[in-house]
């Protein structure tokens, strides 16, 4: 069994630059920015971002939100969708709570004056997307909806007295007392160390995306939150579970732009290298099939014709109503020559979503104390095995506003300040080339924990892995690319030791070794943390 630093660089709460908050958010995509937003404006709060405020996955959300509004839906609807997407693993409270509060927090959008797309009586307009039942997405110019709620509620925050934004600042671990309670966290500003002491500390930090080689994620997403929870004890939850969506662009310049899921619900068809329409083959709901039958199929379909990519096709629907519908997805394709009101737009799945996260309750309360999470860095046991489209923004809204509410309802006490440091043991400077590194995990990961994994590849992955961390544990880190690659073996080493002990295909987990769903000894949950190690819940 691997073993982790507890700090991952040294530090010294004596000599270091010291601030207070009441609240510390790290992150800004839709979970971090909307908790920000609903907290009580007499708490100081500090918002961490990694880069900009805009690069986040939410910036890259063009799908838009799940909410049971029109006539013909409910949030009964909505829930049996979601339970049956994720295959059995679904938390049936949690799954609860997200669709009873939908429209709730879709009416706080609304009031808050961001742009849903209207209809020409000014009733918002509903998207149809995979899985889904009903007509219940509302979207944003488009295909733009992250991008669009997110720079709003970034507008808004901005305007609020009580909240300190940092960008450019990398969160490096989170600090905690002798009963390992949290009680802060170690970042770092242009190479300067910053400990922040706090009350409340909530983890918005994203997903785990960059792991692998293909994947929409941006850069940022190397599990850095995820990381610094592990590191101190919190637990992690269904970290094998990873989402692979269908449709991203396949061209020689570009193989990590998503075309919507919402470009298969107004009608976009799969079509392989044979000019065949497959989908029909592998599921009766065929292009509208939950995101990993679709992927898989694909995977599969590629296989059988020896192909790099499929092709999907919306030539068919009327050229005006896709450029309307469609303008970011139409001008992306049109800069790399594909204009996708006469052409199939090439496509295959890549990594898209992190369905395992720390584990968290209805409130966001981690199993350490003071420590909230939110958003995709949360384990909510919400989606189960598989994703719901449009699922991933509402979770954000939902958990990141109960998490808000439970904080404003706590006694505020001070800030609790103890004298805290870290000296490494290790001497050797960090003298790997970190870039290839990175490129060789991610590269690997890509091959046995991708779609379709095996006992043997696991096996070599982990093997793989663990000879990394032991070199890294013994040398010392410094740079934010050493620390992200340290967070980033961290991540793959607990994702692929669950995937092999998940005996089963499940959802987006697919065992070539296994095929079968297995719900006399599989329909469980798998829990790793450092103190405890690995468990299982129901």
């Amino acid at each position: 069994m691997a073993e982790f630093k507890r700090f991952c660089i040294e530090f010294d709460s004596g000599s270091d630059e010291v601030l207070n908050f009441d609240v510390v958010i790290i992150g800004t995509g839709v979970a971090g920015l909307y908790t920000a937003v609903n907290l009580d404006k007499k708490l100081k709060v500090a918002l961490v971002t990694k880069e900009t405020m805009q690069v986040s996955n939410t910036n890259l959300a063009q799908g838009g939100i799940a909410a049971p509004l029109s006539h013909d839906d409910s949030p009964d609807i909505h829930y049996m969708d979601t339970i049956r997407a994720g295959s059995g693993l679904c938390d049936s409270h949690m799954v609860r709570i997200l669709v009873d509060e939908a429209i709730e927090n879709i009416n706080i959008l609304l009031k808050m004056n961001i742009p849903f797309d209207l209809d020409d009586e000014g009733e918002i307009v509903l998207g149809q997307e995979g899985a889904h039942s009903r007509r219940r997405i509302i979207h944003a110019s488009g295909d733009a909806t992250g991008r669009i709620v997110s720079e709003h509620l970034g507008h808004v925050v901005k305007s609020y007295e009580n909240v300190t934004i940092f960008e450019n600042t990398f969160l490096v671990d989170i600090l905690t007392d002798e009963q390992n309670t949290a009680i802060g966290v170690l970042i770092r500003i242009k190479n300067r160390n910053v400990v922040i002491f706090a009350k409340n500390i909530v983890l918005a930090s994203g997903g785990y995306g960059y792991l692998y080689k293909y994947t929409t994620n941006p850069e940022v997403t190397t599990g850095d939150g995820c990381a610094a929870a592990v590191r101190c004890g919190a637990k992690v939850v269904d970290m094998e579970l990873v989402q692979f969506h269908p449709t991203v662009l396949y061209h020689e310049k570009n193989k990590s732009f998503l075309i919507s899921e919402a470009v298969r619900g107004e009608g976009g068809l799969l079509f392989n290298s044979f000019g065949e329409r497959f989908m029909v083959r592998y599921h009766p709901l065929a292009e509208l099939a939950p995101r990993d039958i679709v992927s898989r199929s694909i995977y599969f379909e590629l296989q059988r014709t020896g192909s790099e990519n499929v092709f999907l096709d919306i030539t068919h629907l009327d050229a005006n109503f896709i450029r309307k519908r469609f303008p970011n997805i139409y001008q992306k394709c049109l800069e790399l020559g594909i204009d996708i009101t006469k052409q199939r737009i090439p496509v295959a799945p890549a990594q898209h979503y992190s369905m395992g996260g720390v584990l968290s309750d209805e409130f966001g309360r981690t199993t350490v104390e003071n420590l909230f999470v939110c958003g995709e860095a949360a384990g909510t046991r919400v989606h189960g095995a598989n994703r719901l489209a449009s699922n991933s923004l509402l979770e954000g809204l939902v958990f990141g506003r109960r998490i808000a509410q439970y904080i404003n309802s706590r006694s505020q006490k001070n800030v609790k300040h103890i004298a805290i440091c870290h000296r490494s043991l290790s001497k050797k400077e960090f003298d790997l080339n970190v870039a290839t590194e990175i490129e060789g995990l991610r590269s690997k990961m890509s091959e046995y924990a991708g779609i379709v994994r095996t006992k043997e590849g696991l096996e070599k992955l982990i093997d793989y892995i663990v000879s990394r961390l032991e070199i890294l544990n013994t040398m010392r880190l410094s740079t934010q690319k050493e620390i992200e690659y340290y967070n980033m073996l961290m991540i793959g080493y607990i994702l692929a030791n669950a995937a092999l002990m998940r005996k089963e295909s499940r959802g987006s987990h697919y065992r070539k070794d296994f095929p079968y769903q297995d719900d006399v000894n599989w329909k469980k949950h798998l829990v790793y943390s450092n103190i405890y190690g690995w468990e299982e819940i129901f």
